[in-house]
């Protein structure tokens, strides 16, 4: 197997990295603001082709090779004004990709950004896309799987969820619940063309399938106004789940088990919590371990049924129930016992395995791996360019806040740099989310400043996930306050050690991370002496103004962001980084991707505005970028501008 042509096909090649002490913000972008070179590599169902994703010209698309007959990688052509968001195999020789492509959009509720989601298939004889559900141009959000039916050979089944008005009721003067029609849908991969296999009307939301397209469970919903909401899972033709006056949704479905017979779920209210299999004939709940709170299934791609679990530690770990891959999993872990081994994807036979090896602070590395013979080969690194380049050491750390809760987080120094050699010029570099969490795992951005001289502190400060529910659970109501104190609380732990000096610092963050940015000079004034928000949320209040009142989605950020502490204006321009825009005295840079439907573009734009010429403040603008900085492109100018930006205001030499 010519795995170095392989990598070179890709044009993911190791190049021989050079590493100079006088690199440019310019080489140091480039360097390491380059887009993943390989993504989410799945083998075929014989396993013979593996398709990932790949960066030859910059943009993201897939790359196919043939494992065990070489030649020439196929380079799926990248559709105008789409991005590409993952991809699956339906059979041996047709992959379906998904899409997103941004629009705004006239709603009842005004002008709203949108991402809509397509899905597409690509045969690899043929290669040409092909638009699936292309008959219902009515529906925008059509790549939901729902089955790939073995038996069916060109057929996959997906399903369409549309809300029904039935009106008003002139009779009776009252407002008829609206209802959701769930409609299960066979589509041709070949023409692209479809037909309704089943439709349901009892307000079902989603449907779990097995593998021969024959419905299992129902999960259905229903928004009573201001009684709540209510949620309710059916299995043969009985109810098997149901709760009623809900703010918050109860439950997450995610498949069925290796048995066919119980559903594995998440509770994510209440009691009992955590994780489940709940069984299709009574609903019987049969605990399992939730493994640290921020637990997600591993799930068969083709099969759609969940073969394991996994959560992100300081490495992620995975819990593999189906036994085959827990075998190979297992023998490898023995080959690289200080890295994060986990199953990637697998041939239909499991005969076959991708796996993903992962050493903390370093680029992750994948392997294919032969059962039969126990042969493991090099597949590619997701940023082969800096193979030969010594990195920043990334260190699990904790500090206690001001109130004395213990905050976890990373420190990444300088390439080469303990401890002892500092102090250095701090970055306090707070994640997004906000429930989610750093780790150990590779990071562009903050590798990046650790390369220009800087040490990064990347601290999980409560409400962040992965901590047990009473850290996450802290959070609530605290977005504004303590969750951005935690972060303020990070830098004077670092001057206490000898990392930074006093005023030494300056932040940066993207998304609630970007928030935070803009928080931490308000609420811990002298902190930092510059701050860089990319994509960031600068008006939470218009945030939860953008959706249906008490949706399940205002009602959880409304959670975190505690709106009932905040009746009053005054209350609410404390937490608004708009709303105190001239009170910025410090350098500020701001960046704002144009096609963000996460956090949209206005948020940016309109601090922009309102801080006016009030303080020091450069915006730039990512044209044809999206919330989460896949591209070569959008890396490149968050690295190039922050990094001068920084210079200009805390130099690192």
């Amino acid at each position: 197997m010519n795995w170095s042509r392989l990598l070179v096909s890709a044009g993911v090649a190791a190049l021989c990295a050079f590493q100079a002490s006088s690199e440019t913000s310019g080489e140091l972008a480039e360097l390491f603001g380059r887009a993943d070179a390989i993504t989410r590599p799945r083998l075929s169902p014989n396993g013979t082709l593996l398709a990932t994703g790949c960066s030859p010209a910059i943009m993201p698309t897939i790359c196919v090779f043939d494992l065990f007959n070489g030649g020439d990688s196929v380079v799926v052509p990248r559709l105008a004004d789409v991005r590409l968001v993952d991809h699956y195999w339906a059979s041996d020789d047709t992959l379906i990709f998904d899409i997103e492509a941004f629009d705004t959009v006239n709603t009842v509720r005004g002008l709203r950004d949108y991402t809509f989601e397509r899905a597409v298939a690509f045969n690899l004889k043929k290669q040409e896309p092909v638009m699936l559900l292309r008959d219902n141009r009515a529906w925008l959000d059509t790549n939901n799987l729902a089955a790939i039916e073995p038996s069916k050979d060109g057929k996959a089944l997906f399903s369409i969820v549309v809300l029904a008005e039935d009106g008003f009721n002139h009779e009776r003067r009252v407002e008829v619940d609206s209802k959701y029609v769930y409609n299960l849908m066979e589509v041709n991969l070949e023409t692209g063309r479809s037909k309704i296999r089943k439709k349901m009307t009892q307000s079902v939301v989603d449907a779990i399938l097995s593998p021969e397209g024959e419905v299992r469970a129902e999960i259905r919903y229903a928004d009573k106004g201001s009684i709540g909401h209510e949620v309710s899972v059916v299995a043969n033709g009985r109810t098997i789940f149901e709760r009623s006056r809900l703010e918050y949704n109860p439950i997450r479905v995610w498949g069925l088990d290796a048995t066919g017979e119980n559903l594995v779920v998440f509770l994510a209210e209440g009691e009992p919590y955590g994780l489940f299999r709940m069984a299709l004939s009574d609903g019987t709940l049969i605990p399992i371990n939730d493994y640290g709170g921020l637990v997600g299934p591993v799930i068969d791609r083709r099969m759609l049924n969940v073969v394991g679990f996994e959560y992100p530690d300081d490495q992620s770990v995975q819990i593999l129930e189906d036994q085959a891959l827990k075998s190979q999993v297992d023998a490898i872990k023995g080959v690289f016992p200080e890295a994060s081994v986990t199953a990637e994807s697998w041939s239909d036979d499991r005969t076959l395995t991708v796996l993903k090896v992962e050493f903390p602070g370093k680029p992750v590395d994948f392997y294919l791996f032969e059962a039969a013979t126990g042969a493991l080969s090099p597949v590619g690194n997701v940023a082969p360019h800096l193979a030969d380049r010594t990195l920043g050491s990334v260190t699990p750390i904790s500090y206690m806040a001001r109130d004395g809760l213990t905050i976890p987080g990373y420190l990444t120094l300088p390439p080469g740099k303990t401890q002892a050699d500092g102090p250095f010029p701090l970055i306090l570099m707070p994640h997004g989310g906000p429930e989610s969490r750093d780790t150990l795992t590779f990071d562009w951005w903050a590798q990046a400043y650790a390369a220009a001289g800087y040490a990064v502190l990347q601290p999980n400060f409560r409400g962040s996930a992965g901590f047990g529910l009473e850290f996450r659970n802290a959070g609530y109501g605290e977005f504004g306050d303590k969750m951005v104190l935690d972060v303020a609380d990070g830098a004077a732990w670092a001057v206490e050690q000898g990392i930074s000096r006093p005023g030494e610092a300056c932040i940066a963050g993207a998304s609630y991370g970007g928030y935070s940015a803009l928080m931490v000079p308000l609420q811990a004034p002298g902190v930092v002496k510059c701050a860089i928000a990319v994509n960031a949320v600068t008006n939470p209040f218009g945030m939860t103004g953008q959706e249906d009142p008490n949706s399940f989605y205002s009602n959880y950020f409304e959670r975190y962001l505690g709106a009932d502490r905040y009746a009053s204006g005054a209350a609410k321009a404390r937490i608004t980084p708009t709303m105190r825009a001239d009170e910025y005295t410090i350098p500020l840079l701001v960046i704002a991707s144009e096609q963000d439907s996460n956090v949209p573009f206005e948020q940016s734009d309109n601090f922009r505005k309102d801080v006016g010429k009030r303080t020091e403040l450069e915006f730039v603008r990512l044209e044809g970028e999206d919330h989460y900085l896949r591209s070569s492109i959008a890396r490149y100018q968050v690295l190039q501008n922050s990094l001068k930006f920084l210079e200009q205001n805390l130099p690192a030499n």
